[in-house]
């Protein structure tokens, strides 16, 4: 990241201010967050429903190390497709032993895990956020290679305009290399209207709208998990 990229955060982010070196060593001394994603296997719902209070109290006794916790869904919400886990686990190895331990993957109903170094960027979790009854939203995608002056260019419009769904994030932040150093995707929540409001959200977002992403950008209706 570049100078220029660090002043472009706003006042009251925590990065506001900093240099290219602050906001590296920043994310390098930052407790390690992760957001994991358990995707189950097909026909595997009746398994699923006869585990989720395990896993309920599971993830509970985690405590505040749980920043969220919810579950990926179809589109019309009647089917379960995955189980997303936000942690705050000292390293690779304690993001491995949580998903090992998780009961389902346990109970062999998980087809498939990604485990991606993560950052929270205002530590607002999902337990701090007041609920609006509409719908929620996983947002995920990886950055493309070489984002320095793209993202120099367009990181205040991008700030403003996360500003103005200030109320609708749940939480949100970058996901990082596996040092926790650079920034090499996104990872967020958001509580919306409807799927023609998340696909606004979205392509609307300057760096979205201006490239700053690989194809495999996603938009995911979720559900609360607790």
């Amino acid at each position: 990241m570049s100078t220029g990229e660090a002043a472009a955060y706003l006042p009251g982010d925590p990065r506001y201010g900093l240099n290219a070196e602050e906001l590296k060593n920043y994310y390098r001394t930052r407790p390690a967050q992760w957001v994991i994603t358990a995707w189950y296997r097909p026909g595997s719902a009746v398994l699923r429903n006869a585990t989720l209070p395990e896993q309920k109290r599971y993830v509970a006794g985690f405590g505040d190390r749980v920043i969220g916790y919810g579950h990926i869904v179809s589109d019309d919400g009647a089917e379960t497709l995955a189980t997303t886990f936000f942690m705050q686990l000292d390293d690779r190895a304690a993001a491995d032993a949580f998903i090992a331990g998780e009961p389902l993957n346990r109970a062999d109903a998980v087809e498939r895990v990604t485990v991606q170094r993560w950052s929270n960027s205002f530590l607002k979790r999902q337990a701090d956020y007041r609920r609006k009854g509409l719908q929620q939203f996983f947002y995920t995608g990886s950055k493309i290679a070489d984002t320095g002056p793209l993202f120099a260019a367009h990181l205040t419009d991008h700030e403003k305009y996360f500003k103005r769904y200030e109320d609708s994030f749940i939480f949100r932040g970058p996901i990082r290399s596996a040092d926790g150093v650079d920034n090499i995707g996104t990872a967020l929540l958001l509580e919306l209207p409807d799927r023609a409001a998340a696909e606004k959200f979205w392509n609307n977002e300057p760096f979205a709208t201006h490239g700053g992403y690989q194809d495999d950008s996603r938009i995911y209706r979720w559900v609360f998990g607790d």
